[in-house]
């Protein structure tokens, strides 16, 4: 079997001396940021694309697309990669490349007849009559494996009620099925799923894709609903944000965030990054962990330039206890806290600082208030007492004494 008839790529050749029978090797792969994957997966899927490429052909090169709005994620892709032929990663306005945007000088090939390379059909959604958003949480459900309802519709952007439709029309097509989660009902992802929703990424067939795809950490039951709810969360309470893409447990170049936030405040890119800790661990270990992992988002936001909000959510002393375990503030980092129970409640942030959202807080944030006066009710009854007996003077276990008096009282008559 022809290892390039497995591989949805694009050939476009580039021609270095006018001649047709002397080209670079050129290969185009596109990727969008709308697939539910984000940089590190992505990066893994052409990992595996240039594995193949070496293999079929003598001198390969790779030429990423990306539809992304900013820089962040083609940097981030770029800065993941790993370049083991020449490769340049563009984003997707720019249509023509030259042999100086690749990371390592070509070699030409010199094409023989038959040498022209037949390659698979790139994924569109129009051939499998689904439509962007079904199969949009179609790709968040591969990666989460089993979720509830709300958790699907925080990552997929939409409401509540759309995501309700949006997983009949998958359950009728027998893509995903209802599964008990814990206590309460909730999704998972079929098999037959699991293959259309790697056919939408574009990965060669017979490569294992499992352990890049899925959330990176394992995480308890609370943990995880928190941080998928993330993006619900940031958009109840800072609508004035807008949202590019969300995922949970997603490894960057450093530090892998519980989640994270990819948006734009006016013209400029910024990042939400959010840990979750449920404050089993002690002071001495948080200090260590949260030091090494805000170092780790400062040296990002260093890196790239780039703004991050640094986001801290679990019980109250934990958020409390938070600024402690940061040695120092730099000037393009923010710090926020908040109780994991206040859900689309967070503190007004600027650049710089400090904020915590515990001292404001009511006792029990997640209470609401009654869409009715309950005054107007008359009080509940009060349950007539019952009468007990009064409880006995005797040793718990005296029925034995009993016994044994009334078996000695017995024996002595008997002898008399």
């Amino acid at each position: 079997m022809d290892i390039l008839s497995s591989l949805p790529l694009e050939w476009v050749p580039i021609y270095p001396m006018n001649r047709k029978d002397v080209v670079f090797d050129v290969f185009k792969h596109h990727i969008s940021y709308k697939d539910g994957l984000p940089p590190y997966a992505q990066a893994r899927i052409i990992d595996l694309i240039t594995n193949r490429l070496i293999k079929a052909r003598q001198y390969p090169t790779l030429w990423v697309s990306v539809d992304a709005p900013g820089d962040w994620y083609v940097v981030e892709v770029k800065r993941l990669v790993k370049k083991k032929i020449p490769m340049t990663v563009q984003p997707a306005w720019k249509t023509i490349v030259i042999e100086r945007n690749f990371s390592q000088s070509i070699h030409p090939t010199y094409l023989r007849e038959g040498d022209l390379p037949i390659l698979a059909p790139r994924f569109d959604p129009a051939d499998y009559g689904i439509k962007e958003s079904v199969l949009r949480v179609l790709q968040i459900m591969a990666r989460l494996k089993t979720a509830y309802r709300p958790e699907i519709a925080s990552l997929a952007g939409f409401s509540e009620s759309h995501i309700r439709n949006l997983l009949k029309q998958l359950q009728a097509e027998n893509l995903i099925e209802r599964r008990r989660i814990g206590k309460y009902e909730g999704y998972a992802i079929r098999t037959k799923g699991l293959k259309l929703a790697h056919r939408s990424w574009n990965i060669p067939k017979g490569v294992h894709f499992e352990k890049h795809r899925g959330e990176f950490r394992y995480a308890g039951e609370r943990h995880r609903r928190v941080s998928r709810r993330w993006r619900a969360w940031l958009e109840a309470a800072h609508p004035n944000i807008e949202i590019l893409e969300s995922w949970t447990e997603a490894p960057l170049f450093y530090g892998i965030p519980d989640a994270l936030i990819w948006g734009r405040k006016g013209e400029h890119e910024i990042l939400f990054w959010l840990e979750v800790d449920s404050g089993h661990s002690s002071k001495k270990v948080m200090r260590r962990n949260y030091s090494h992992r805000f170092q780790n988002a400062y040296q990002h936001a260093k890196r790239l330039g780039i703004s991050i909000v640094f986001c801290i959510m679990g019980p109250p002393w934990v958020v409390r206890f938070f600024p402690s375990c940061i040695p120092y503030l730099y000037p393009n980092m923010t710090i926020i806290g908040q109780d994991w129970r206040a859900f689309g409640k967070l503190p007004f942030y600027e650049t710089g600082g400090w904020f915590s959202g515990i001292d404001n807080r009511k006792k029990y944030p997640t209470e609401k208030p009654l869409p009715f006066d309950p005054s107007q009710y008359p009080p509940k009854p009060k349950k007539k007492g019952i009468s007990t007996k009064p409880k006995s003077t005797k040793p718990k276990y005296s029925k034995g004494f009993d016994d044994a008096d009334w078996w000695y009282r017995g024996s002595s008559e008997r002898e008399e």
